[in-house]
């Protein structure tokens, strides 16, 4: 009987090719949403997406996540605004992992609204490698209407889709 090499895996079980399937559509309607309300600024479901991946998921979001940001990378080539993705979406997923099994809609909705509000905090982390305090400080402060924007559209859409969303996949991965 072979050995199996040890990893951080272990004593996880495979991706399944069904569950593979659905991470991907996840990935892909992150994607298409977020280009379907590209005229909103700061409005679109990409964190709502990647919630209800957390919840129905868990680790395994991941995938969705990356995807998500290789699928932008392929359309918009690369740039600093790369690097922010990079860290920006898996760390929402990475943050909201230990409170996967919490089915407060209040507490979903104030987590998405809180990292809306922290987004342009997030995305000024590479100015302030490349122009130190002043140019960190003032990319964020320029950017704050607009994380106003994505805390409350985060907010809205996460209390009011998340709960329903969660119950309906839930439902049509348990068949």
């Amino acid at each position: 009987m072979p050995m199996r090499s040890p990893s951080m895996w272990a004593g996880k079980r495979r991706l399944r090719l069904r569950e593979l399937l659905e991470l991907a559509l996840l990935c892909a309607l992150m994607f298409a949403f977020k280009e379907a309300m590209a005229v909103l600024p700061n409005i679109h479901p990409v964190l709502l997406l990647i919630l209800l991946g957390v919840r129905v998921y868990g680790w395994r979001i991941l995938y969705s996540v990356f995807g998500f940001v290789l699928l932008e990378i392929g359309v918009y080539g690369a740039g600093l605004w790369t690097l922010v993705y990079l860290y920006i979406w898996p760390l929402a997923a990475v943050l909201a992992l230990p409170f996967r099994q919490n089915g407060s809609r209040l507490f979903w909705a104030a987590f998405a609204g809180v990292f809306g509000l922290c987004f342009g905090a997030l995305c000024a982390i590479p100015y302030f490698f490349m122009g130190g305090w002043p140019m960190a400080l003032s990319y964020w402060v320029a950017g704050i209407p607009f994380d106003l924007i994505h805390c409350v559209s985060n907010t809205v859409l996460v209390f009011v889709l998340l709960p329903p969303l969660v119950r309906l996949v839930t439902g049509l991965k348990n068949r």
